[in-house]
């Protein structure tokens, strides 16, 4: 008996090994999409398997556990005599649903002395279960192959990198695979990931048209699916090795690498590798602030019926602004450095405008309440503040229009540093200084307003403090320095203008609510 198991074994390897003739798949495997609407057919065409492993995952141990336990799993079934196909494509959807980093796309059990082998795709959705003896093609060939490939094994095997057809386009694959019990309850496992990339090697020059343009000396490159086209379907990516650096785009993928690619030593270019540094330790501090913005949006509209968190929406709008802000330095990642000033000057004046004109709307509200008698005493509201902050934020959409145009027309002479000439910064800058001294000039004709918590005194250093701020960028600019094509300047104005509006325009408000309602229970407990 045991050596008929063996025989069987042995064939079911060899038939998932051998090279399958081009079948069209029927697809009659099972579905988890509801019936009437099962999902098309897998695509078939050739798969390039490659000579080298790709790249392990970042928690090896954890996904060798999870193949292993899952076979160990399939092989209690097998032996129990409970194993079939419903329970193992219930328990490749298990396994699929494991928390493992990068997550299963694709499970496959096997049994071969019970005739049972099922794979159950996740990922590209909608998800597919896939039966061995109803569907061997050549599209999941190398899927049945990593499966046989841990039959006598005793450790867990990692599958070579192969490039299969989908929907889409194409992807690649890898996979560990093991094997657990003995004898006729023995089975195997395999958990399958996709790879955005992997290493260039011979093997598949022949699909990429060649050797790739890159210098192997200061360059990696990468072969990527190309999605879309008919007619290729993988590309080459070049990018520069650490310690290295190239102008313009350190990472160029396609027919944008025209000859060939290479990037300069970090030792012969040291301004440009230290600004590029800068970016990448920055990036962490910048997706921080916009986090804190998330984080304070919510709190405020939970706090929205309270009385101390007045005219709700607008401290909402006044957060957006900020989070735009944030944003605003975090473009400064953009690899394209004339997207990267286009993408950055909408984000930054969208958020001041947003942020700034609301906090001067603000002052407005308290200056209208200070000069009306309490008999006909008039207030604006909510709707009337966010109409004139729509309209500003439309004239500010304008300009930026106009901005965008003068930047994208402008000559290949701008593209070292991806802006158009300094005077639009100027008259940008001016107007961002007029808002703001308009805004100071109504919080001292407010100075006498009585009004909690010092609201007016908070707004007015908000005011003072970005003042400060862009007086001072201006005064750099001007004396030959580019202060938006830096990264770190990026970073330390978003700071500051947000930090500083965040800081003195909700610190004060929340503290005061939170003051309240603890002197209402203190009384409360008298």
């Amino acid at each position: 008996m045991a050596a008929r198991c063996a025989a069987l074994a042995l064939a079911w390897c060899a038939c998932a090994a051998a090279p399958a003739a081009p079948l069209t798949p029927s697809a009659t495997a099972a579905s988890s999409a509801p019936p009437g609407k099962q999902p098309p057919p897998l695509r078939t065409c050739d798969t390039l398997l490659l000579r080298n492993p790709p790249p392990m995952p970042p928690h090896v141990r954890e996904h060798e556990a999870a193949v292993a336990q899952t076979a160990r799993a399939l092989a209690e079934l097998v032996e129990a005599g409970a194993a079939d196909e419903a329970r193992a494509a219930a328990l490749a959807r298990a396994a699929a649903r494991a928390p493992l980093l990068p997550p299963p796309a694709a499970v496959a059990l096997g049994a071969p002395q019970l005739h049972l082998g099922v794979l159950y795709r996740a990922d590209p959705p909608p998800p597919r279960l896939f039966i061995f003896q109803q569907n061997n093609s050549i599209a999941l060939q190398l899927f049945w192959r990593s499966l046989a490939s841990a039959w006598n094994a005793s450790a867990v095997i990692w599958s070579n990198a192969w490039f299969s057809c989908e929907e889409d386009g194409g992807s690649w694959w890898s996979g560990a695979a093991a094997a657990r019990g003995v004898g006729g309850a023995r089975a195997a496992a395999a958990i399958f990931r996709r790879l955005d990339a992997v290493p260039c090697e011979e093997t598949m020059y022949e699909w990429l048209g060649g050797p790739p343009p890159c210098d192997p000396a200061t360059t990696e490159c990468r072969a990527v699916p190309v999605f879309g086209s008919s007619e290729r379907r993988l590309e080459y990516e070049c990018e520069c090795r650490a310690g290295y650096w190239r102008a313009g785009r350190w990472r160029v993928r396609g027919a944008a690498l025209g000859a060939r690619l290479s990037c300069v030593s970090c030792a012969l270019a040291p301004a440009e590798c230290e600004s590029q540094a800068h970016r990448e330790a920055l990036m962490p501090a910048n997706f921080a602030g916009i986090l804190l913005c998330f984080v304070i949006g919510i709190i405020i509209f939970k706090k929205r019926k309270c009385k101390a968190v007045a005219m709700w929406t607008v401290l909402e709008v006044v957060i957006f602004g900020a989070m735009l802000m944030y944003a605003s330095a975090a473009s400064q990642f953009i690899a394209q450095a004339r997207l990267r000033c286009i993408v950055g000057a909408w984000l930054r004046e969208l958020g001041f405008v947003a942020c700034y004109g609301s906090v001067v709307l603000r002052l407005w509200v308290l200056l209208a309440e200070f000069r009306t008698r309490k008999a006909h005493r008039w207030t604006p509201k909510d709707a009337e503040v966010l109409r004139v902050v729509g309209a500003m934020l439309a004239g500010c959409a304008c300009y930026l229009a106009a901005f965008t145009a003068t930047t994208a027309c402008a000559g290949d002479e701008l593209d070292a540093v991806g802006c158009v000439r300094a005077a639009w910064h100027h008259v940008t800058g001016a107007a961002e200084l007029l808002l703001l001294i308009a805004g100071m000039r109504t919080a001292h004709a407010a100075r006498n307003a009585n009004v909690p918590f010092q609201e007016r005194t908070w707004l007015a250093v908000a005011l003072w403090v970005e003042i400060a701020c862009g007086a001072t960028w201006r005064l750099v600019a001007m004396v030959g320095h580019a202060p938006e094509t830096s990264a770190l300047a990026a970073t330390v104005r978003a700071h500051l203008s947000a930090g500083t509006a965040l800081a003195c325009v909700l610190a004060p408000r929340l503290w005061h609510g939170y003051r309240t309602r603890s002197l209402a229970q203190e009384a409360s407990n008298k």
